[in-house]
């Protein structure tokens, strides 16, 4: 992908964000998407309990209802059900809005389709298409973790959050990211 590729991946995204979150006060602020299923629920609330203390704003995408247990974390998270990104335009405009996902689990087709829209992921370490980023050589794609649990998958998103503060390093890893589709 070219310079001028990538300027308009850059140009979608800000557009995109900017509908999708207006002008708000903390709009510098990564916009993330959550992918995980009803079967992950618990281990899904235990990681948004961490997202609570980052700088961040979180859409979940699950057919998991959020109940009881998730009022609190309203406000600072939404919930979408993967119906309502069924529709085409929708997916379009948050993949473009978004900066980061995390996959709970990992359809490799849709692995492509996150990173073509300049969507960092943050997954399993096994993937083909993911190479954890390595800030001292600057390589690297994604932000990985080890093992499917709440602790593992955090640190992977923190270790996101603190290189989206850098920006030379986060368009560095979206570049190699788009480079290498």
């Amino acid at each position: 992908m070219g310079k001028a590729e990538y300027q308009k991946v850059l140009e979608a995204k800000k557009k995109a964000k900017t509908k999708l979150m207006g002008e708000r006060k903390n709009s510098k602020e990564p916009l993330v998407l959550v992918f995980a299923k009803a079967k992950d629920k618990e281990m899904l609330f235990q990681l948004l309990e961490g997202f609570l203390v980052l700088p961040s704003h979180v859409v979940v995408v699950t057919d998991a209802q959020p109940g009881d247990h998730a009022k609190h974390l309203s406000g600072k998270i939404s919930w979408m059900n993967p119906k309502d990104l069924a529709n085409e335009k929708n997916l379009e405009t948050y993949l473009h809005a978004a900066d980061m996902a995390v996959l709970f689990e990992e359809p490799w087709h849709e692995i492509q389709d996150l990173m073509q829209h300049g969507v960092v992921v943050i997954g399993h370490e096994k993937s083909p298409m993911l190479e954890n980023y390595h800030p001292n050589e600057e390589t690297g794609n994604s932000f990985t973790f080890a093992s499917y649990n709440p602790w593992a998958m955090f640190m992977a998103v923190v270790r996101a959050h603190e290189t989206y503060r850098f920006p030379y390093d986060w368009m560095n890893i979206v570049r190699v990211m788009l480079k290498g589709l």
